[in-house]
């Protein structure tokens, strides 16, 4: 997606303005995952990398402490690109197409497909949820407690 985006860019624009739209997507890249990554630190989820490679833009974090809060992590990202619609727009010149770049990066990362943020939703929501604060239950199978007095 941002191959397209950036090689949208220079053709429309040429390499003086396709240069600067694609350092806006880098910058758009980094805020999604930005956006991930304070929605997790606000929900006391750990945050362990954040950064950009070559596949593009990634945080690696733990698990959220619920279904609730793995879906508004993983919802943050996109919602992020969203936000970044309206500002994007008052760029002169490259301005239209950062909002259709931020726009494809919002809905495709919303689209349930391997490794994107629909599908860990729809993987929250539906798939099995594996408990990270168990809380250790006592059976009847095992001894009770009894005072040695």
């Amino acid at each position: 997606m941002f191959a397209c985006c950036t090689l949208l860019e220079m053709f429309h624009y040429g390499s003086w303005w396709g240069l600067p739209a694609a350092v806006l997507l880098i910058v758009s890249l980094l805020l999604h995952e930005a956006g991930h990554m304070f929605v997790a630190a606000a929900l006391g989820v750990e945050v362990r990398e954040f950064g950009i490679c070559l596949l593009g833009a990634y945080n690696r974090r733990a698990r959220g402490n619920s279904r609730r809060d793995e879906v508004l992590i993983s919802i943050a990202g996109p919602l992020m690109n969203f936000a970044l619609l309206i500002p994007c727009f008052f760029l002169p010149r490259i301005g239209v197409e950062l909002v259709l770049c931020n726009l494809m990066l919002g809905v495709g990362n919303l689209l349930p497909i391997p490794s994107s943020d629909g599908m860990r939703i729809l993987q929250t929501i539906w798939g099995p949820y594996p408990v990270v604060r168990a809380v250790p239950i006592r059976t009847y199978a095992e001894p009770a407690i009894r005072d040695a007095a």
